[in-house]
């Protein structure tokens, strides 16, 4: 989390309505980060993330696609 999105215990009961509007923000206090805000969009994209990386046959097409290993062709190229 970047230091922009980094707010203090006072500014957080300040400015909450308008802090919910963003994706994530950390609370910190003393300088120290006490609490991470994530949206529930952002939570969800973490499970779906967690999920597919546990899927054996996603993360071998995975390896496959960085290794430069997988085959892409066109759409309108697809027999169904």
């Amino acid at each position: 989390m970047s230091k922009d999105s980094t707010v203090t215990v006072s500014q957080a009961q300040a400015q909450l309505p308008k802090l919910l509007k963003k994706d994530s923000f950390a609370i910190s206090r003393h300088g120290k980060v006490i609490g991470v805000y994530l949206s529930r969009d952002r939570i969800e994209a973490l499970i779906e993330t967690m999920e597919l990386l546990g899927d054996p046959s996603f993360t071998k097409a995975l390896r496959d696609y960085k290794s430069g290993k997988m085959k892409f062709v066109d759409m309108e190229d697809v027999k169904w």
